[in-house]
């Protein structure tokens, strides 16, 4: 019984100070939290009615189960309206917004020739840094403009240290799973990909 009761308490505890350090001013992009709530009363009843915890839930849960994210994706139909498309073969990364691509530039994905291909899948970014090192074994990298989408750590950003981009860089001369963008444009993406923005990697 005891073990159960302490179980209980480190369980309400993680949950506690993960509800913390959510970033409660983050919306994912369009999303509704006052519609989402009113939408999906089971998830309102379930997580409550905060905007961190309701943008939490669409993040990890809600675009999987192709929830809408407000009243005019649901009047579209097309729960995907707005995000980030990443198209490894052609080696391009365009943001589309409200179905139509307004923002779009040649990228380098994972070295596919080291078994670092960018994870294909739906996502969703969830951290929107200005100015970052990005560390590993290997690397000691500053970028101006950092997306992460993966849990594995993978995301948007810009490569200063490239001179090239697009074609078949990616085959041999790849990143280590990142989604390398020119730094001219990374800006663009940044302001348009917020907390919340579907990434599609195909």
């Amino acid at each position: 019984m005891k073990k159960r009761v302490k179980t209980l308490i480190l369980s309400m505890v993680i949950v506690s100070f993960m509800t913390l350090i959510l970033p409660v001013t983050s919306r994912a992009s369009g999303f509704d939290p006052a519609y989402y709530a009113r939408k999906y009363p089971d998830v309102a009843n379930a997580v409550g009615t905060s905007t961190s915890a309701l943008v939490n839930h669409y993040i990890n849960f809600g675009i999987y189960e192709g929830r809408f994210q407000n009243e005019a994706e649901e009047q579209a139909g097309i729960p995907l309206n707005t995000y980030v498309d990443v198209d490894i073969a052609n080696q391009t990364v365009t943001y589309v917004q409200d179905g139509v691509p307004i923002l779009s530039t040649p990228c380098v994905t994972g070295n596919v020739s080291l078994n670092r291909d960018t994870p294909t899948g739906l996502y969703a970014v969830y951290g929107h840094v200005r100015g970052k090192w990005l560390n590993g074994p290997t690397w000691h990298s500053w970028v101006e403009y950092w997306m992460p989408f993966t849990k594995g750590g993978c995301g948007l950003h810009d490569a200063n240290w490239r001179s090239k981009f697009g074609g078949e860089i990616y085959k041999t001369d790849g990143s280590h799973g990142c989604v390398n963008l020119p730094p001219e444009v990374a800006k663009q993406f940044f302001d348009l990909a917020t907390i919340g923005t579907v990434v599609k990697v195909h």
